[in-house]
């Protein structure tokens, strides 16, 4: 279930990015907020100060001379033609306002000139600083304590938001090993959830139906095809069996039999794939593949008329398959009449190992263009085309898919083809041979 981890993750995360948002936005705005009323009112008082001082100077002129002291606030002031009796810190100051640090206190410093005389007042602020980094701190502290709220109400949101949709997916997700099984819609409620679990519902069992339908069709028509095909076979074998036959009626028998052969492997090929979906026809046996490749050989042989071709079956180790040998024929078939058809002379050879069997033909090969279309099923003009027919090649890739078996191949226009098939490992106690 990680597509749910991942799901809750970002619902989690949903919360815990708009919770961060929202904090960085009020932290900022409240400390802009107070860094810019504490300047207005320092400035403030800065002015008031030293209107205040020139009032009760103009009525004392000795306050001009000398320096103004309380608490926080010291005035200072001097002639503007001589500045030296000002404190070194404040002496070469802009008219203006001022931040000023020395001796680990922080000021904040107004200067001004007025009628020839230069006046400085400073305004102790290291405690309001203080005060200040002490309420950022407490900012940032909220932030911390508020994200960790949002982490874990996403948390138990993300975790309500999706339990229903876990059982739902669990469910969903037991249709790969039980296709009959139906949703239990009672876990669910009215809301968008339960809609689509009964949605999915309704659509699995219109699903089941039509793949019910379709696989009775097929059963029914296979068997329907087999006894007319039985008995053109037979008619064909009687008319082989005629001594005064010519050349090219033996030919045409011989066309004939091709044909009823193509139409028998389609046959049992329609039987095959209206089942394998069915997990009851996953079989434990063990089956020995040298056999089945052999019979299968003798049984395509007739595709290979009087073509110049020699075939060789190589072994390199036993093969066995956990199969049913029907399934593993038409597997067989499908690759030996693929390289029988496509091959016009040379050779083809079948190699047998432990978890592999390969097809390898000198014949017509499969074009670069046409490769990625190899399992896909088209049809080829003619014999000599490299675009061969994908409709055997589909089957093999069908049946292993449905065994996680690995089809793979190697091809050159002109020079030939190589199927491989990697089997799965692993055997069961029953064994066929």
């Amino acid at each position: 279930m990680q597509k749910t981890k991942r799901l809750r993750r970002r619902i989690t995360f949903a919360f815990l990015f708009f919770g961060a948002a929202v904090i960085l936005v009020l932290g900022l705005s409240l400390v802009v907020a107070l860094k810019s009323i504490e300047t207005s009112v320092l400035d403030e008082i800065l002015y008031t100060e030293l209107i205040e001082f020139q009032k009760q100077a103009e009525n004392d002129s000795q306050m001009l001379e000398s320096s103004r002291s309380r608490a926080t606030i010291i005035i200072y002031t001097s002639s503007l033609n001589e500045m030296t009796s000002l404190p070194e810190h404040v002496r070469n100051l802009s008219q203006g306002i001022h931040d000023v640090t020395h001796k680990d206190r922080d000021y904040r410093v107004l200067v001004a000139h007025i009628d020839d005389m230069r006046y400085v007042v400073q305004f102790d602020a290291t405690s309001i600083h203080k005060r200040e980094r002490d309420f950022i701190r407490l900012v940032w502290l909220c932030a911390i304590v508020t994200l960790v709220i949002a982490f874990f109400i996403g948390w138990g949101v993300a975790l309500h938001v999706i339990r229903p949709i876990k059982r739902l997916a669990y469910q969903v997700m037991a249709f790969t090993n039980q296709p009959g099984e139906s949703l239990d819609l009672s876990e669910f409620g009215d809301d968008e959830i339960g809609v689509l679990a009964r949605k999915l519902q309704d659509y699995h069992e219109q699903l089941q139906y039509l793949l019910i339908r379709e696989k009775e069709f097929a059963s029914s028509v296979s068997h329907e095809l087999g006894t007319p095909v039985t008995n053109i076979s037979m008619a064909a074998e009687v008319l082989a069996m005629k001594k005064d036959l010519s050349v090219p009626e033996h030919a045409r028998i011989r066309r004939i039999q091709r044909a009823v052969g193509e139409m028998t492997e389609l046959i049992d090929t329609f039987l095959i794939l209206a089942k394998i979906d069915d997990e009851s026809n996953k079989s434990d046996i063990v089956c020995q593949m040298e056999p089945i490749v052999r019979k299968v050989i003798e049984q395509q042989r007739v595709w290979l008329g009087e073509k110049p071709i020699q075939v060789t079956i190589e072994t390199n180790g036993q093969l066995e398959v956990v199969a049913h040998p029907g399934i593993l024929s038409v597997l067989v078939a499908n690759l030996m009449r693929n390289a029988f058809q496509y091959t016009m002379r040379g050779s083809i050879t079948v190699l047998l190992a432990p978890n592999q069997l390969s097809v390898g033909d000198t014949g017509v090969g499969i074009d670069s263009t046409a490769q990625s279309q190899i399992f896909k099923g088209y049809r080829m003009n003619n014999a000599d085309d490299s675009n061969r027919t994908g409709l055997g090649l589909t089957i093999v890739q069908r049946i292993c898919e449905y065994y996680g078996w690995k089809v793979s191949f190697k091809s050159k226009k002109g020079q030939g083809s190589q199927f491989t098939v990697l089997f799965a490992t692993g055997h069961a106690p029953e064994r066929f041979v």
